[in-house]
């Protein structure tokens, strides 16, 4: 018994074409390829920064709520990472992990 299948061409329901994908997007796409890597450089450099950015901080004397900050925000990347979120996710919050982290430190240098 034959069965007849339909093929439906889904490209003419695609809302964005290829011209309109950002920058960002187009990097996401070519780090997809390398999305272990990605996640073990993230939970290194990510803790690294956490650690280095707490220290500064607790030497400042600095108020704890900007420890909490730091914090929150590496534990979000490694997070991320260990339950191995999208690339997308996981870049994000490394990303943002180290700048949070670098004003921490760049604001306590003494």
């Amino acid at each position: 018994m034959a069965t007849a299948t339909k093929h439906i061409d889904h490209s003419a329901y695609s809302s964005t074409s290829s011209n309109s994908v950002s920058a960002y997007d187009r990097f996401i796409e070519k780090l997809k390829f390398n999305h272990f890597a990605l996640i073990s450089m993230a939970i290194l450099i990510g803790s690294c920064a956490g650690g280095i950015a707490a220290m500064y901080v607790f030497q400042a004397g600095a108020p704890f709520w900007q420890f909490l900050l730091g914090l929150s925000i590496s534990m979000a990347n490694l997070i991320a990472c260990i339950s191995q979120a999208s690339t997308k996710t996981v870049f994000t919050l490394f990303m943002s992990s180290i700048a949070l982290n670098l004003i921490l430190v760049l604001s306590h240098i003494s």
